[in-house]
């Protein structure tokens, strides 16, 4: 009949673009959901070594004066850094791990290694204030890099 809407074909067509919207979707919540828990374990394990660096009752580890003083200890950062450590194995982290000390102006040292090749890499920095030996303070800051050893 003309003018009838609810046809046949209408209904069918309707049905097709419904269950095609239902499968991409489906689709991207799958994919994303795999990406963003991929990317959490990474990110939750460069909070969790960030905040053993910024506590300072992690004796060999914390970097912080103490804690009401949250400045960043000048003579701990070169200790962790000349001391030729592994910080993946000293902070117990089941992923390799790299630590660069930076001041503003320029880069204090890295702890671990310098260059690495990874697919699957996860950055966080962390800003603070170095507490030098005599007293004085410099703005910097802390990236942390947690990432998936590639050997190839």
């Amino acid at each position: 009949m003309k003018g009838q809407y609810f046809s046949f074909d209408a209904i069918i067509g309707a049905s097709i673009f419904i269950l095609t919207l239902v499968a991409i979707f489906s689709y991207w919540y799958g994919v994303s959901n795999s990406i963003e828990q991929q990317q959490t374990v990474y990110a939750k394990e460069a909070i969790r070594i960030a905040d053993i660096l910024y506590s300072p009752t992690e004796v060999p580890y914390g970097i912080t004066v103490n804690w009401s003083n949250k400045h960043i200890n000048l003579s701990k950062v070169n200790a962790l850094c000349t001391g030729g450590a592994d910080p993946t194995e000293m902070l117990n982290s089941e992923y390799a791990v790299a630590i660069n000390f930076n001041t503003q102006d320029d880069n204090i040292c890295t702890w671990g290694p310098t260059s690495f090749s990874s697919k699957e890499i996860y950055h966080i920095r962390r800003v603070g204030s170095y507490l030098d030996s005599d007293g004085s303070t410099s703005l910097g800051y802390v990236d942390i890099y947690v990432y998936n050893q590639y050997n190839p």
